[in-house]
């Protein structure tokens, strides 16, 4: 079996879970009232995948033509896009995939790391070993993984991490805003399992915040999710221009 980056990539875009059921297209936008979610869970999984580039023009008329639809749904679900921060919208222009440039991802990335470090600081107290218990299980389960070469389930069990990371806040409107930020990073964050070594190295830096968070050591485990952050930062610019 290849185990070569590119393969790893091309391999957790073919089995990218998709958010939609099986059947035909035609078939999956039956229901009146889930229209353009449908619509637009089938664009964010075209970009995610970078079946639709950065840049590249969403055609309306040529989706609804396509699908059949009338126009009111296909455009709801690009508003919906646009809103997720995917889609841009211009006078004369319609629909395009929005790239991410140094600009965009350095505040995401500002971002992300208040929200991952933040539980770590706001009470001590909480961070018990039964609240950290689910790190745990994302770290064995990334560990089995990478021994395994299966790097669909690696990249899904370091997703499991950085989600456990934010519910160490137990603050629902910062898991929300997580959620968003995955969306607008999930296109090159796929690519970045691309890079060489990425995926090992980014396993060891979620055992060092771990082992840091099992031992007390909570301003050790901000200073690792801080690092770790700027890291990741890092290897999605190189994602970046690898897509571009």
């Amino acid at each position: 079996m290849e185990n070569s980056p590119a393969s790893r990539e091309a391999t957790i875009r073919q089995q990218e879970p998709s958010d939609r059921g099986g059947g035909s297209m035609t078939e999956r936008f039956q229901k009146p009232t889930t229209l353009a979610t449908e619509i637009a869970r089938h664009l964010r999984e075209a970009i995610i995948k970078g079946e639709l580039a950065p840049g590249e023009r969403v055609n309306e008329s040529k989706l609804t033509r396509d699908l059949g639809l009338s126009r009111s749904p296909v455009r709801e679900a690009i508003r919906i896009l646009e809103s997720e921060g995917l889609l841009t919208l211009e006078p004369h222009r319609g629909a395009h995939v929005r790239p991410l440039g140094d600009d965009d991802l350095q505040e995401i990335f500002d971002v992300r790391l208040m929200i991952e470090s933040h539980g770590l600081r706001r009470d001590p107290h909480r961070i018990t070993a039964e609240v950290i218990a689910p790190l745990r299980v994302a770290v064995e389960e990334a560990r089995a993984a990478l021994a395994a070469n299966a790097f669909e389930a690696w990249h899904h069990a370091s997703l499991r991490f950085h989600d456990g990371l934010v519910a160490l806040a137990d603050n629902r409107q910062l898991t929300r805003l997580h959620e968003e930020l995955k969306i607008s990073l999930r296109r090159y964050q796929i690519s970045v399992i691309g890079l060489p070594g990425q995926p090992e190295r980014s396993h060891a830096e979620h055992e060092a915040i771990l082992d840091a968070l099992e031992h007390g050591k909570l301003e050790q485990g901000a200073g690792l999710v801080a690092a770790h952050i700027t890291n990741l930062k890092e290897a999605v610019l190189k994602a970046m221009v690898r897509t571009e």
